[in-house]
């Protein structure tokens, strides 16, 4: 079993800038008081991560998936509840970078093909399980990044009342 944490994962396998980005990232989830699980099922090769709050995922964090040559990290929110999608957002910066990261259905064969959802105001209508997908996020991504865990956890709460 790999004991070796993410902290670790990101020191060894990503730059020097990128490092800075997902650290903040992370240290941001650790101050959530989530719970960081490496898949040892079906993603058990790869460095994976499923971030979970009160047994509901929040997000998932890859680096350096072999199969995505091209994305040094990646991360991915879970499904999220377009209640909480559609309340008023009036910074535009998060609405430029929630819309630019989409995460647009491929047809993997994990679900019908998307589904319709309205996101701060504007409708897409092929919107993959995972809401949003930032392949090596940015230092520009990275409030946007903490909005969307906010609005995850919020939304994990409001169903556990």
């Amino acid at each position: 079993m790999d004991k070796q944490g993410i902290k670790e994962y990101i020191c060894r396998e990503l730059s020097l800038e990128e490092q800075k980005i997902a650290l903040d990232f992370v240290e941001y989830l650790e101050s959530k008081k989530v719970k960081f699980v490496k898949d040892n099922g079906y993603w058990k090769d790869k460095i994976y991560y499923l971030i979970s709050y009160n047994d509901k995922g929040v997000c998932y964090i890859a680096i350096k998936d072999p199969e995505e040559e091209q994305n040094h990290w990646t991360v991915w929110s879970d499904d999220m509840g377009s209640k909480w999608l559609e309340e008023n957002q009036s910074d535009t910066q998060i609405l430029e970078v929630a819309w630019r990261h989409i995460g647009h259905c491929g047809r993997c064969g994990s679900c019908a093909g998307g589904r319709s959802k309205i996101i701060f105001g504007k409708n897409f209508d092929d919107v993959c399980g995972c809401t949003f997908r930032i392949d090596n996020p940015s230092n520009k991504d990275l409030s946007f990044m903490k909005k969307m865990v906010d609005i995850r956890m919020r939304e994990i709460l409001d169903w556990d009342k």
